[in-house]
């Protein structure tokens, strides 16, 4: 195989497409046969280019422009197979036949016999009732990232997504169905082959399909874990065939998006004289002194240290690999993929260290899939993944190190000494950025997975009833890791200068002394085992296809290095499902769900919950009467159900504890000391799971012979027992904070809708292009949270959504001292000519706390979308595709965005603050003129520092030419494409400090760009 592909690099110089219709053959072999035949597609327009094939053999032709073909050598033992680039191979028997006509469909056509993934099963398209979505897994692979929930950000609708850093290993994004429907957790239920498990841990090469699960009729089978709907991820199994070897590689080039601007030395020292001077004081800097700082004569007492510049670099890599093998007989079918994940990080590193302090990850994956055909009732599957991930990391965490960034300023002290020292000061001690990130010592992680699944199906028509059959699932998952953890201590000492009679460098006494590297192991290790036992039934009389389906599911997870007995007892769920559905000759639809769970998280007598759902469609076209003839496809689909959710954060909350409270007393004739003992959470035996009650009612719409395609979803969930630590016990209750117990008492509503509209075309010439779009708007509110009652109804959270921001309305900055005179008395410190002025929102005539109110939107964005095209001729393809987000609020708050928060001198300064401060010349500036200190006033949360999260995103495009076929048959090669493609290469928004998924503040480790080169390899 190596010696194939590099005989491939040898000739791509060379190679030049050609359009002769023969592929491969000799001219000199005398056919058996020569069969004839025209290529037609969906419009019964002539199709050119098509490649027909021998099954098995190198010999073929390409149809002509008429779509006519003819190739000889043909028996008729042989098949021929159909080929193009986006449509659906197929393979037709010979025969007898001399002349074979042939219609070639789209891949991933919309037709109503297209097969669906739901829960626990799979459905015709046409029968399906429920909500849900689909994505091919080429719209997965354009995004190159090692974490998938990256992958699918703004490509389904009903999906919500947010990426808030880059680091390797850590940069997977939080995804939400629907948006938010509770205060405790939100995420969805990932399956993947039926069982469990991490989504980001698993390669996009490994994927088969991909589904989404929204409505209550969708997801009532998984009972207490359906209600924040359900990700199904089914990864490639083998076929019929002879082996098939594929191998794709990517390298890509990383860009740290928007790392952090601060201001230089003398700029800051500038700034600390403008505060000085307006609170009335002098100057701390001469201007020789501020010469010193801006022209670097004096670096190490006159410092301007650009930490960012320091500690970061702009650009990494990465490079993900993959190796797969398909093939198989009517007996035995395997699939096996191998692969390897490299993804750098941006931290720099000390050539004089020994360790690597470059955050770095290393996974290794591997998955294999058997299906045996045991008899002709009887098949059995076998799967087994394994993933393996060493990640190293700096002592300190990417929060600590961008802390250390957003604190130290740029004179704080040089960033090395000119012994080679870190730099350092007696206050915030350790403190030296670039020492965080190459002096701290390194972190060593080990991850490693091992999945095991085994599967059997038994059809049993032909003894007991046609249609009959029963399946089985066990699966094995453990998953362990290990961190070494080396951290070492550097010096900390201040600079003074030079010694005026032997010019030698003085330092402070050491203000820590420096130790070498420490040692210690951090281990984690959990094991889950799951069982599935299903019984179904699939049957069809005359017009009417009924459907059954009976489950009982059970999955025990042990924390094997859990740190007390209270967390080593065993999570188990176990529970059945049902399912039943009714098709009236492919019109009349409806399906009835349910799910009887329970879970030990909740006390005897009330572990278990009954989940119900039903589901109706009609196609209306399919009617008689329907004459509509550019509409092929016409669905009304409705649904109704109560699903459930047991993730409410902590365990056992109906049982009481007490705890050593800290006070020793003396007891017994003896006067023995004894721990004191006293009352710590006060349970609830009542405490019981989430249940959320869910409508949708949606439209399928198929024109143009599903050229285009429109599918619209209208949805309201009202979540009610939620559980929240109640909020009205006084405080003369005695209870302590974490003591006060927690009630089924929250209640939320959400509400919104959802589409995909979808075109796909070939046109005569060969030219295929498609457009693709989808929207999801989902908000919600809170009905019900227990607080008490607020003295203003406005700063109550009921009504409002969840993470709804509270603050003040900034009606500008003080311009000046007539303006603050005349103005409502703000509480919060002495005002002066460029402080930031209030609303007073009750008009008391003071500003203080009851003057905040709810402002901007949540940070989850409640609309998503996305849209992008994809258009190939002959050998080239090109993609692109776009994201965005809407009604979202940041807050660019943070000590760097309030300069000298913690003292004069002290925080880094951003940019965007400097150069929009107020000053007496800078009157209608964006920030409050700079203090000494920490202004209570100007730093509140207030509209002041609000901005939109609202952003467009150019997330990936792509461009890629597949080598022409005749050249490649002559070295075995099957197919060869090279591409070129590259992920968020432009953002546009309202922000422009830092990216707009981030989390509130100034930011922390960057989002990536990455411009990726790739090619991939399919041998015969």
């Amino acid at each position: 195989m190596l010696q194939r592909f590099l005989f491939i690099l040898l000739l791509l110089g060379s190679i030049k497409a050609g359009n002769a219709n023969p592929l491969h053959g000799d001219p000199d072999s005398s056919p058996d046969a020569v069969i004839t035949g025209k290529i037609t597609d969906e419009k019964d327009h002539p199709f050119a280019g098509v490649s027909v094939r021998i099954k098995g053999t190198e010999k073929g032709v390409v149809s002509s422009t008429d779509g006519s073909f003819s190739i000889g050598d043909v028996s008729e033992t042989d098949s021929l197979q159909f080929s193009f680039v986006g449509y659906k191979t197929q393979t037709i028997a010979v025969g007898k036949k001399s002349f074979i006509a042939v219609k070639l469909l789209r891949v991933d056509d919309n037709s109503l016999d297209e097969v669906k993934v739901i829960g626990y099963g799979t459905q015709k398209k046409v029968s399906v009732t429920g909500s849900l979505s689909t994505i091919s897994v080429r719209e997965v692979q354009r995004v190159s990232t090692p974490s998938l929930s990256n992958a699918i950000a703004g490509k389904l609708p009903g999906i919500i997504t947010r990426q808030s850093s880059g680091e390797p290993g850590y940069d997977a994004a939080q995804v939400y169905i629907r948006g938010l429907s509770t205060f405790a957790n939100n995420g969805p239920l990932v399956l993947i082959d039926g069982v469990e498990r991490d989504m980001n841990q698993i390669n996009a090469q490994e994927i088969d399909n991909f589904t989404i699960l929204k409505d209550a009729s969708a997801t009532a089978v998984y009972g207490v874990r359906g209600a924040n709907g359900v990700i199904l991820i089914n990864t490639k199994r083998g076929a019929t065939g002879k082996p098939q070897v594929t191998f794709r590689s990517e390298f890509a080039g990383l860009t740290a998006m928007r790392l952090p601007k601060y201001i230089n030395g003398a700029e800051y020292a500038s700034l600390m004289n403008e505060a000085l001077v307006n609170s009335n004081q002098t100057p701390r800097w001469s201007e020789e002194e501020l010469q010193k700082f801006a022209d670097g004569s004096d670096p190490y007492l006159y410092p301007n240290s650009d930490w960012t510049n320091a500690s970061l670099k702009t650009d990494a890599w990465q490079t993900i690999n993959n190796l797969s093998i398909t093939g198989g007989t009517d007996i035995i079918k395997y699939y096996t993929n191998i692969g390897f994940t490299v993804q750098d990080g941006i931290y720099k590193q000390d050539a004089a260290n020994k360790f690597k302090t470059n955050a770095n990850i290393k996974r290794y994956n591997f998955r294999s899939n058997i299906d045996i055909n045991l008899s002709k009732k009887l098949t059995m599957q076998l799967g087994l993944g394994g993933i393996i991930q060493n990640g190293n990391y700096p002592g300190f965490s990417a929060p600590q190190i961008f802390e250390a960034l957003k604190v130290i300023s740029p004179i704080a002290y040089p960033i090395r000494n000119p012994d080679g020292t870190p730099g350092g000061a007696q206050t915030f001690i350790g403190w030296n950025p670039w020492a965080r990130v190459t002096q701290s010592g390194y972190s060593a992680q080990n991850r490693s997975t091992l999945q095991g699944t085994f599967a059997a199906r038994w059809d049993m028509s032909s003894f007991t009833t046609k249609g009959l059959s029963l399946r089985g699932l066990f699966s094995y998952d453990h998953y362990a890791q290990t961190n070494n953890v080396r951290l070492k201590e550097f010096e900390v000492k201040r600079y003074l200068g030079k010694d005026p009679v032997t010019n030698e460098d003085l330092y402070s006494t050491s203000f820590r002394e420096e130790k070498p590297l420490g040692y210690y192991t951090e281990n984690a290790s959990n094991r889950a085992i799951y069982t599935e036992l299903q019984l179904n039934y699939d049957r069809v009389f005359n017009s009417h296809a009924v459907t059954a389906m009976l489950l009982y599911n059970q999955r025990d997870y042990v924390n094997l290095t859990a740190p007390d007995s209270r967390s080593n007892i065993p999570f188990r769920r176990q529970g059945i499902a049902g399912r039943a559905t009714y098709n009236y000759d492919s019109r009349y639809l409806a399906e009835l769900n349910f799910g009887y769970n329970g879970s030990e998280n909740f006390p005897k007598g009330r572990r278990f919950g009954f989940f119900p759902s039903a589901s109706i469609g009609w196609v209306v076209s399919n009617e008689m009467f329907w004459n509509v003839s550019f509409v092929n496809n016409l669905k009304l689909r409705a649904s109704h159900g109560l699903v459930g959710n047991d993730q409410i954060g902590q365990r056992f909350l109906f049982q009481s504890t007490v705890r050593t409270q800290g006070q020793s007393y003396y007891f017994g004739p003896n006067q023995e000391l004894l721990a004191g003992m006293e009352e710590d959470a006060i349970g609830n035996p009542n405490v019981t799971w989430e249940t959320a009650v869910k409508n949708n009612i949606g439209i399928d719409l198929g024109l143009f012979n599903d050229k285009l395609t429109i599918q619209v979803d209208a949805f309201n969930e009202d979540r009610k027992d939620i559980l929240i630590q109640r909020q009205t016990v006084p405080a003369v209750a005695g209870f302590f904070p974490w003591s006060i117990p927690y009630g089924n008492l929250g209640r939320i509503k959400n509400k919104g809708f959802d589409g995909l509209i979808e075109v796909r075309n070939t046109t005569s010439s060969g030219l295929f292009y498609s457009f693709r779009g989808n929207f999801t708007y989902a908000k919600n509110e809170i009905i019900e949270n227990d607080e008490a009652a607020k003295r203003y109804p406005y700063l109550s959270g009921k009504g409002l959504p969840l993470g709804q921001s509270f603050a003040f309305i900034s009606e500008g900055l003080f311009q000046s001292q007539e303006d603050i005179d005349i103005s409502p008395r703000q509480t919060f410190s002495n005002v002066r000519v460029g402080d930031v002025k209030y609303r007073d929102i009750n008009a008391d005539g003071i500003i203080d706390a009851f003057d905040q109110i709810p402002v901007g939107h949540p940070r989850l964005p409640q609309i998503t979308f996305g849209f992008g095209t994809t258009v190939a001729y002959k050998d080239f393809d090109a993609s692109i595709y776009f994201t965005g987000a809407a009604k979202t609020s940041i807050f660019m708050s943070g000590v760097s965005m309030w300069p000298f928060y913690d003292g004069l001198g002290v925080n880094n300064v951003m940019r965007e603050y400097y150069d929009n401060r107020w000053t007496p010349t800078n009157a209608q500036a964006l920030y409050p003129a700079i203090d000494v200190g920490n202004n209570p006033n100007n730093f509140l949360n207030s509209t002041l520092w609000m901005r939109k999260g609202d952003y467009l995103r150019l997330r990936n495009a792509e461009i890629g030419y597949t080598m022409p076929q005749k050249a490649m048959n002559r070295i075995g090669i099957n197919r060869f494409r090279v591409f070129v493609n590259a992920v968020n290469l432009v953002t546009w928004d309202h922000i422009k400090v830092m990216d707009p998924e981030s989390n509130d503040g100034t930011g922390g480790y960057p989002l990536q760009r990455s411009v990726n080169v790739g090619f991939q390899v399919d041998f015969k």
